[in-house]
């Protein structure tokens, strides 16, 4: 897959993750935070040359480094599907707030 393409994809991952996390509480948001902290350095690449101008500070990554991005937002796929696959009795669950601060 060109260079392009693969960043296209790990941007639109990246903004799923924030279209997530704001909509997210408590460990959810935690989770998200942290996929989205460790996926930062995509929004400082390019796909293509600076011939043409300026970079604004971006770089082009190694094939090793997309790879590696790409495996992690598959681990991170198969870590969501598994935390939403896995039922909560909701007898146990209790919220951490009380109503009105007491």
């Amino acid at each position: 897959m060109p260079q392009i393409k693969r960043l296209e994809r790990l941007r639109e991952t990246l903004a799923v993750l924030v279209v997530s996390l704001a909509c997210a509480h408590g460990r959810m948001a935690s989770f998200l935070s942290g996929a989205l902290n460790a996926l930062e350095p995509v929004l400082r690449w390019r796909a293509l040359s600076a011939d043409q101008g300026g970079t604004f500070g971006t770089i082009l990554p190694s094939s090793e480094e997309y790879t590696e991005a790409e495996d992690a937002v598959r681990r991170l796929q198969a870590a969501l599907s598994k935390i939403t696959a896995e039922p909560i009795d909701l007898g146990t669950v209790r919220p951490n707030q009380q109503a009105n601060g007491g």
